[in-house]
């Protein structure tokens, strides 16, 4: 996986925030890791036709003398259609080694061609990549980019209400001034932005006729950065109310859509309050709402939370914890080091290994963990892979044993110390999970 931070941006002058230079951890006594000049970088040893390789020969590719020369030598990038990623191999050949996983956007420069397949350099190093999946075209790439990886950024250019939906007769929740910066979700048929705003990302929409366009940021991170902002101003609090429960509205209209209702006594946080509507997050789905100002109280925490496991008839393992903790907290505490490099061994921001980060983002929230990877898992309650939320642990292993731990971030995607000579970032579970085995995830906090 490539880093399209220090890629994308040098050469068409976009700044993409965030870090798509994910890339599966290896134990580097079974590989060799090289650049151009040395023997070929193994890191998958066993031959499969895995997602990303293509089906058949290409069309356009298929005689390739006439196609190949406006390739040749040029500088391109990754494309597919439903923003997926693609295996870098060692030969032209979909049972050959697998060699790294490319994202989409990652550039590369073409060196030669063996019949649909191309040879290609990126960050350093040799591959063969099927030649569908290769574009001059950034415009195209950009398009698939936002939408599966990439937010833009926004700036108002004359001050604008913030509706509730895409429809100036909706409720207003709030106005932003000229100036004010806005990142962008989507945008609708219409002609309106869906966008966070304010300093809490709030979630609202804003004419497209009043926002400026500006660069790419990756979606990851803006929404690790919203965790961390909204999980260090959330209060404790409980439902309080005579009725059998309360509904939690979209926003803060009665005639909004109800996305859950809580009990009297149940837990959530408050964000932000008013007179009328109170903004919350639903501890046990991290959903955000609004509930009626009189049904909510802030509490003070002073209890803790014990988890407690036992791992094939051993010792139970106790992790005490202050029980306003949540799995998002851990995604925000991590996503602070995106970026780190990786050092085997590592456990500090100084330098990270797969379970050094683990353990250090959990001791900065109050929580005490083992510090390998293997012992890790004894920890925790087991969670499906379909139940996974953000703050999980999830494990893998190229054999043997368990060799890689990973947190959970939400939306399909992992937060991880990959490998020495790379650096903290998000990765899809999907491609890390295509070159180790899942082993099972645990419920922490």
């Amino acid at each position: 996986m490539r880093n399209l931070k220090h890629t994308i941006a040098a050469i068409f002058a976009v700044s993409l925030v965030g870090s798509l230079a994910a890339h599966q951890a290896v134990n580097f006594s079974q590989v060799t890791a090289t650049k151009l000049t040395q023997e070929t970088r193994v890191i998958s040893t066993a031959p499969a036709v895995l997602p990303g390789d293509g089906e058949g020969e290409t069309e356009n590719f298929a005689l390739f003398s006439n196609d190949f020369l406006k390739f040749a030598g040029k500088d391109a990038f990754i494309l597919t259609t439903d923003g997926g990623n693609i295996n870098l191999r060692a030969a032209a050949d979909i049972e050959s080694t697998i060699l790294d996983v490319l994202d989409v956007g990652t550039p590369v420069k073409i060196l030669s061609c063996d019949r649909d397949w191309f040879q290609v350099e990126t960050d350093g190093y040799k591959g063969y990549v099927k030649a569908e999946f290769v574009t001059l075209d950034y415009a195209k790439v950009k398009e698939v980019l936002l939408t599966s990886v990439m937010y833009q950024n926004g700036t108002v250019n004359v001050s604008s209400n913030v509706h509730g939906m895409a429809d100036g007769n909706s409720l207003i929740l709030d106005l932003v001034g000229a100036g004010s910066k806005v990142i962008i979700l989507e945008t609708t048929d219409n002609g309106w932005h869906k966008v966070y705003f304010g300093d809490n990302y709030d979630i609202g929409y804003v004419s497209a006729d009043n926002i400026t366009i500006g660069d790419m940021v990756n979606r990851a991170e803006v929404n690790a950065k919203r965790s961390v902002r909204i999980f260090s101003v959330a209060k404790n609090a409980k439902i309080t109310t005579k009725e059998s429960a309360v509904l939690v509205k979209l926003l803060p209209s009665a005639e909004s859509e109800t996305l859950t209702s809580l009990a009297n006594g149940a837990t959530c946080k408050i964000i932000s309050g008013g007179s009328n509507w109170t903004k919350i997050i639903v501890s046990a789905t991290n959903e955000i709402g609004y509930v009626r100002t009189s049904n909510v109280k802030q509490v003070a925490n002073t209890s803790t939370k014990t988890s407690t496991t036992k791992s094939g008839g051993a010792k139970s393992i106790s992790v005490s914890f202050d029980s306003s903790v949540s799995g998002s907290a851990l995604v925000a505490q991590a996503s602070k080091y995106i970026g780190t490099k990786y050092v085997y061994g590592g456990t500090s921001p100084k330098g990270f290994d797969c379970s050094g980060l683990v353990q250090y983002s959990l001791r900065q929230l109050g929580v005490s963990i083992s510090r390998s990877s293997s012992s890790q898992y004894a920890y925790g309650t087991s969670v499906s892979k379909a139940n996974l939320r953000p703050g999980d642990l999830v494990f893998f292993s190229r054999g043997g044993g368990i060799s890689h731990v990973a947190i959970y971030a939400g939306n399909g995607q992992v937060i991880h110390a990959p490998r020495t000579g790379k650096r903290v970032c998000y990765q899809s579970l999907a491609s890390l999970s295509a070159y180790m085995k899942y082993v099972g995830a645990k419920r922490v906090l």
